[in-house]
């Protein structure tokens, strides 16, 4: 059973809308690729997830999924794209004309929500680029300091 399948599904994609313009609709089909393992699928999410650093009306949804993603496993190949994508949600901004949207505070909270896999992950022996962007989230993320400082003496 893949929980990102499920989360995936759970979300109703037609009523959001994507940063491209469309429904976000077909984000359906990046993000089961991305699921699937699909080299670059994740990268394909600027431009409609998050377009700069503004996040979309998209994004919780997509970074909920993500998160069931690292609560999965992620591929090993694919773990720098993905860690590349949360640190997008995590470092996030809000539209200036949509401040009541919530968006960058839900992908927060979902990311917080999934703090001891980031950890998990970081902990792994992944590339220095892939390290980066995990020690980036919980950065931004984590709130114990010393907690943060002690993973960090582990790596």
């Amino acid at each position: 059973m893949s929980l990102a399948r499920k989360e995936l599904g759970r979300q109703d994609w037609g009523l959001m809308q994507c940063g491209c313009g469309k429904s976000a609709q077909h984000l359906v089909q990046l993000l089961e690729s991305a699921i699937d393992g699909n080299p670059g699928a994740l990268r394909s999410l600027d431009g409609h997830v998050f377009v700069q650093s503004i996040l979309m009306e998209s994004a919780p949804a997509a970074c909920s999924v993500l998160m069931a993603m690292f609560a999965d496993g992620i591929n090993p190949a694919q773990m720098e794209e993905a860690a590349w994508a949360v640190l997008w949600f995590a470092a996030g901004e809000e539209d200036g004309d949509s401040v009541d949207s919530g968006y960058y505070w839900r992908c927060f909270a979902k990311i917080r929500d999934g703090l001891w896999m980031v950890y998990r992950e970081l902990l792994k022996k992944h590339d220095s680029v892939t390290r980066g962007y995990l020690d980036d989230i919980l950065e931004i993320v984590e709130w114990d300091a010393s907690r943060l400082a002690y993973y960090r003496g582990l790596v």
